[in-house]
C-alpha cells in the first residue's frame, strides 16, 4: 500500500453517465490496477473527489463494489456495499454527511463477513456516486369544485392562503 504522502501522486480512473438530460448522473472512481487498498483508506483517499461531485439540492447515493473471496471454496465475487439516500442541501455538512455515508458502507461490509457465510475482503473494483436532482413537492393551484360535486354540500372544498 502506498504511503499517505503518495495519496495526491495516485491516478484515479473516473468517468461518468448521466441520463434525463443531466437529472441522474452517475460517477465512478476506479482505484489504480496495481495498488490494493482496504475499503476504510480508500474511502479516505477519494473523499475529496467524491465531494466535489456532490451539488447542493441532490439526492446521492454511494455505493463500494468489491470483489469478495470465500476462501473455503476458493470463489471471488463482485458484491456492492451501498448507503441509504441522502438529501444535499444548502445547510447541509458535507464532511458529516461523508462521515455518515462511510460508516455505512463500512458497517455493511461488516455485516456481510460477520453472518457467518466465509466471505474475506479482497479488492475494490470501483466506487460510484449516484445523484438525482430533489426537488421537494410544493402545493399547487386550487382548483374549484365542479358545480355538481359542491351542490351536493358533502365534500369540503379545501383553499389554503399562502
Amino acid at each position: 500500500m502506498k504511503s499517505l504522502l503518495d495519496e495526491k501522486q495516485l491516478k484515479f480512473d473516473e468517468s461518468e453517465k448521466s441520463a434525463l438530460k443531466g437529472f441522474a448522473t452517475q460517477h465512478r472512481i476506479k482505484p489504480p490496477q496495481n495498488i490494493t487498498f482496504d475499503p476504510k483508506t480508500f474511502l479516505t483517499i477519494v473523499k475529496q473527489k467524491a465531494m466535489e461531485k456532490f451539488k447542493t439540492r441532490t439526492k446521492v447515493r454511494l455505493v463500494l463494489i468489491a470483489r469478495m473471496e470465500q476462501i473455503t471454496k476458493s470463489v471471488i465475487e463482485i458484491k456492492n456495499f451501498q448507503s441509504k439516500s441522502k438529501i444535499i442541501l444548502k445547510a447541509t455538512n458535507l464532511n458529516e454527511l461523508w462521515n455518515e455515508v462511510m460508516e455505512q458502507i463500512l458497517e455493511n461490509i461488516s455485516i456481510f463477513q460477520m453472518k457467518g457465510s466465509g466471505w474475506t475482503f479482497h479488492s475494490i473494483v470501483n466506487f460510484e456516486i449516484h445523484t438525482v436532482g430533489y426537488k421537494p413537492l410544493r402545493g399547487g393551484i386550487h382548483v374549484p369544485l365542479p358545480k355538481f360535486q359542491a351542490s351536493k354540500k358533502a365534500l369540503i372544498d379545501m383553499k389554503f392562503k399562502s
